[in-house]
């Protein structure tokens, strides 16, 4: 019977189940062990971020560099051979190495099972989809990744889970184990387990075929991930193993390599993944290539690849063909769909943008807050999707419009934009949020230099996590105050001073990157953007919400019809998900309270978003409120410590004009999110103010915000129908008198003259009542 670690060639379908069982060990619940005790465990922190709405997200998908859109010819044939040879034989070595990896452990893929809540079942009892499923996973770690990786401590933090999960996955590969999803408690802290942490069972049924975890050894290393202040953080590490480890460099420099990989060795290497190859055998892949064939692309043959990568492209434009029949299709069923395509000298699609009727009225509603991102996916020819997003009234997240891009120059980003304003009949954002990327940043100045983009804090901390992580992991707590400062200071001064402090306290003052970070400050750091309407970005959940969103509805290997049939799957999730909202004010809330204030902001807002007022009322029971001048100014100091601040400090000043009804709290939570943060609601509270002041209550937050924006749109649709109805009707008028007249000169002399006459009653007509 074949080994599970089989490094040299397809598995028979026969085998299929017991390599799956073999590779992908049994995810049972940690169980209770009297070791438990030793592991190191950090004190709770006050405050433990609750877990966002939606599921966990699957990691793994490789971080590479653009490759061309197609394989050489000699690849391609390469792949075809390599794979019947591999089919009618077999390697003895690479069996007897396989055999040793089983023995040690080693799984080929590093799971990272999505499905968090699983129990302790034989996993020899899952369906073949699942396990189809569950063989996509197989986790490349980046080339940074991989130099900056170091063992976990306790204290240390990323932007989101996944990331959390990257660092681990990349230490195990390292190590010389593999990593795996443990139990959670409430979505809010995950054990991050060794693939061997399962128990042991032996097959009571000899007859069985399916085997059952042979791999567990009650293995006790791992970590547990917590979210805390909007980040995930290590609070427990336990690097014990009861089992050989067998870390592989040869592994390790295969992957550090990749730099040096031609496009269509990368090109190569992304499909061996998306073909579910795990990284074992893909290194041994590239081995036998180089060793039977020599290197695939030498720098001869560069002309050579290049030209059979533009004729790959074409012939994988017939895709393109395919979305583009689709397209029409949905023109016929949708009025209001429309795309747009861009074209290269040789008349070949390069991008695509579409977007439909529902969205173009959303983004005439709801328009003044959009971010762009291309992080989400690529499609099968290495075209970066981006989606267009909005927030409703009820803080959801809204699609206005979806794009296919050939790549991410600032070129390529201003035709976006362009056609997207164009779509959207001019209207321009009031607020733009956008990943790290300079392509994009150039594009929007040329496009919209009326607005001011903000790069997304996590995406640049997340890339500055990359470039610096061995950097600062050997200067003790600096990502840790890098985080703090970022997140807690109140005003320019204090982030500034606070930042110089922190660059001469670890002698950084030479760093390449921090110096850039520190160069873009005021398109990143929230505190520059405070007086912006940027709603709910520094949360960890919207950004997990997001993420939920596309990247489990939009995979790597899909055609671009199948990104098409994916929009729409959205688009009617989305629609679904309003239509709930909408139907939700018709129950009574559960109130927390008996202020009536509380009642006022149920009867105002939407659900969701009184949910997060709800909250705000919530915590500022929390704080003590003290004048401090006059009753012009207040004091607030946290006396009791709740879940989830958005900053990490225990006081605040609230500014007031007494009579007036204004107030201004040093934390801008208003003129971020819309409404009134918990400082505010305290000096209310103490005032005995029972409502919210007019001037606070944002329109776009409101219940009957929607329908009364719809009814000006139906007005104004009407009017023009008006209006094009009347010129119809004088057209047509003047075109009959024309008919009659054009033959003779002088009725059409006459009539030209009497027609000035009539313009200039007209013109004097409109200045004494100029219609309003």
């Amino acid at each position: 019977m074949q080994a599970a670690g089989d490094l040299g060639g397809p598995v028979p379908a026969t085998n299929f189940e017991q390599v799956v069982m073999m590779t992908y060990p049994d995810r049972a619940v940690e169980p209770s062990h009297p070791g438990a005790a030793g592991l190191r465990v950090e004190k709770e922190h006050v405050g433990e971020q609750a877990n966002p709405e939606g599921g966990l997200q699957p990691i793994g998908q490789i971080n590479q560099e653009n490759a061309s859109n197609g394989i050489g010819t000699t690849v391609q044939g390469l792949l075809a051979d390599m794979l019947h040879k591999q089919t009618n034989s077999a390697d003895p070595a690479v069996q007897s190495a396989e055999g040793q990896d089983q023995l040690l452990g080693v799984t080929e893929g590093h799971d990272l099972s999505s499905n968090d809540t699983s129990s302790g079942s034989d996993s020899g009892s899952s369906s073949g989809s699942e396990l189809d499923t569950e063989l996509g996973k197989c986790f490349y770690p980046s080339i940074e990744a991989l130099e900056n990786s170091r063992p976990p401590e306790v204290g240390m933090k990323f932007p989101t889970l996944e990331d959390a999960e990257r660092f681990y996955s990349t230490h195990a590969l390292l190590t010389g184990f593999a990593a795996r999803r443990g139990t959670n408690y409430k979505r809010k802290k995950f054990h991050l387990l060794c693939n061997r942490s399962g128990k042991l069972k032996p097959a009571q049924d000899l007859q069985r075929k399916r085997k059952v975890n042979v791999l567990g050894s009650q293995c006790q290393a791992k970590v547990i991930v917590k979210l805390h202040n909007e980040q995930w953080e290590f609070t427990g590490v336990k690097h014990e193993h009861n089992h050989p480890l067998c870390p592989s460099p040869s592994l390790t420099s295969f992957f550090l390599d990749h730099k040096y990989l031609s496009s269509e060795e990368k090109l190569f290497l992304r499909v061996l993944q998306q073909s579910r190859v795990n990284p074992r055998k893909a290194m041994n892949i590239f081995q036998r290539m180089r060793s039977n064939f020599g290197n695939v692309s030498s720098s001869k043959e560069k002309d050579t690849s290049n030209s059979q990568c533009v004729d790959q492209w074409r012939k994988e434009n017939s895709d393109v063909e395919t979305a583009l029949k689709r397209f029409k299709e949905l023109e016929l069923r949708n009025l209001g769909f429309s795309y747009t395509m861009q074209k290269d000298e040789d008349n070949i699609v390069r991008s695509l943008f579409w977007t439909d009727a529902r969205s173009k009225l959303d983004y005439e509603i709801f328009g003044d807050f959009i971010s762009f991102s291309t992080t989400y996916s690529t499609n099968r020819h290495n075209m970066p999707f981006t989606p267009i997003i909005g927030m409703n009234n009820h803080g959801r997240i809204l699609v206005f419009g979806c794009a296919l891009l050939q790549d991410q120059k600032a070129e390529t980003f201003k035709w976006m934009f362009q056609t997207f304003l164009h779509v959207m009949g001019g209207k321009l954002p009031k607020t733009i949020i956008i990943d790290q990327d300079e392509g994009m940043v150039k594009a929007i100045a040329e496009v919209m230099p009326q607005v001011r983009p903000r790069l997304c804090k996590f995406s640049v901390m997340r890339k500055a996590q990359e470039m610096l992580g061995a950097f600062m992991a050997a200067r003790g707590n600096m990502n840790a105050e890098l985080h703090g400062l970022v997140d807690n200071s109140l005003t320019e001064k204090e982030f500034e001073e606070g930042w110089a402090v922190l660059i001469e306290r670890y002698d950084a003052s030479e760093n390449e990157y921090l110096r850039l970070m520190w160069k873009i400050r005021k398109r990143w750091v929230p505190i520059y953007f405070q007086a912006d309407f940027y709603p709910f970005v520094e949360s960890a959940g919207h950004v997990e919400r997001t993420n939920l969103l596309f990247k489990d509805n939009v995979l790597l290997q899909d055609s671009v019809e199948k990104f098409i049939e994916q929009y729409e799957r959205i688009q009617e999730s989305i629609v679904k998900t309003e239509e709930e909202d909408t139907l939700q004010p018709a129950t009574e809330p559960a109130y927390f309270s008996m202020q009536p204030i509380e009642r006022h902001a149920a009867r105002i807002y939407t659900r969701q978003i009184f949910l997060r007022v709800q909250k705000e009322l919530y915590c500022s029971t929390a704080l003590n409120a003290y004048e401090i001048r006059g009753g012009s100014a207040y004091r607030l100091e946290k006396v009791f410590n709740y879940k989830n601040p958005e900053f990490d400090r225990n006081s605040f000043e609230v500014l007031a004009e007494p009579g007036t009804h204004v107030f201004k709290c040093q934390c801008a939570k208003f003129t971020r999110d819309g409404f009134l943060c918990c400082h505010i609601f305290r000096v209310f509270t103490q005032l005995g103010v029972t409502e919210i002041p007019a001037q606070y209550i944002v329109p776009r937050w409101a219940r009957e915000f929607r329908e009364e924006r719809l009814k000006e749109h139906e007005k104004k649709c009407s009017k023009r129908a008006e209006n094009k109805m009347r010129c119809a009707m004088l057209l047509g008028k003047m075109a009959g008198i024309g008919k009659g007249i054009c033959m003779d000169g002088a009725k059409c002399g006459g009539f030209m003259l009497e027609l000035d006459k009539v313009q200039e009653r007209l013109a004097t007509t409109t200045e004494v009542n100029p219609r309003k």
